[in-house]
């Protein structure tokens, strides 16, 4: 398993994908930290600035600024960018390479695939760990402002990718190229704000009570990423939880399709 994680990262920047990724995040984190600046005061304090916007003491402020970067993160473009650079290492997972592995050494194919599972799960996490962190200690070097409730922030959305990540794995065992992974996790990624909003967007265009109640399903079984993404906000913020409903159904939903995923993988012939 170890192996084919460490591999399905270096195949990642080889792909390029994961290198444009990276450098998305490098990219957002120098304009954020230019574009951040601090003032001192005669207390020992410091405002925080936005450009020309005053934020206020750090108290306000630094909520404020890392509420900016995880929104922008776990935004729909980072997402579809994330889902780009790893569902081809899930659909790469039963090329000739790794099928000689798995017959060679008898190395169990559910390894292999968790693998490459996990480090698509890495290289989004650490996207966002390089877009976010330098300014959060930055933000502690000059106001005493802990970083952890980013970095819990930060899991919480490497928690949303993988429940999307975990349909690009289903959609690749069929084996007919990365294009049907990517397409899924696609979809459903620009479907949950959709249905998160339903009642204020759908339901003004779905009148009737059966297509709502299909509709109600259809956002109970999916992951919750934009609810878990609204939360990672609240949370930089509050430093609490204010719903465990959209993580404990975001998770089951993503054993249960892992699950499912292996199941079938463990089903093909090779």
């Amino acid at each position: 398993m170890y192996a084919s994680y460490v591999n399905s990262l270096m195949e990642a920047f080889s792909r390029r994908m994961g290198l444009v990724l990276i450098g998305f995040a490098v990219v957002w984190t120098i304009i954020i930290n230019w574009i951040v600046h601090f003032i001192p005061l005669k207390d020992g304090t410091s405002l925080v600035y936005l450009g020309p916007r005053m934020l206020g003491p750090g108290s306000l402020g630094v909520p404020a600024v890392l509420g900016i970067g995880v929104e922008i993160t776990g935004g729909i473009f980072w997402m579809l960018i994330s889902i780009l650079a790893a569902a081809p290492l899930l659909a790469s997972t039963l090329d000739r390479g790794w099928l000689e592995l798995t017959l060679s050494k008898g190395t169990s194919r559910w390894r292999v695939f968790v693998g490459r599972y996990l480090g698509g799960c890495t290289l989004y996490l650490a996207s966002v760990v390089i877009a976010n962190v330098p300014l959060a200690v930055r933000f502690w070097w000059k106001t005493g402002i802990s970083p952890w409730p980013l970095l819990v922030a930060l899991l919480i959305q490497t928690f949303a990718f993988a429940s999307l990540l975990s349909l690009a794995a289903l959609a690749s065992v069929p084996q007919m190229g990365a294009a049907p992974p990517i397409l899924l996790g696609m979809m459903v990624s620009i479907l949950a704000p959709i249905l998160a909003a339903r009642k204020f967007g759908l339901y003004q265009l779905l009148t009737s009570a059966w297509s709502r109640f299909l509709v109600d399903w259809l956002y109970r079984i999916l992951p919750k990423t934009q609810e878990l993404q609204g939360m990672c906000t609240v949370y930089i913020r509050d430093h609490t939880v204010e719903a465990w409903y959209p993580f404990w159904t975001t998770g089951l939903f993503t054993v249960v399709v892992m699950g499912l995923t292996l199941w079938m993988l463990h089903r093909r012939s090779l």
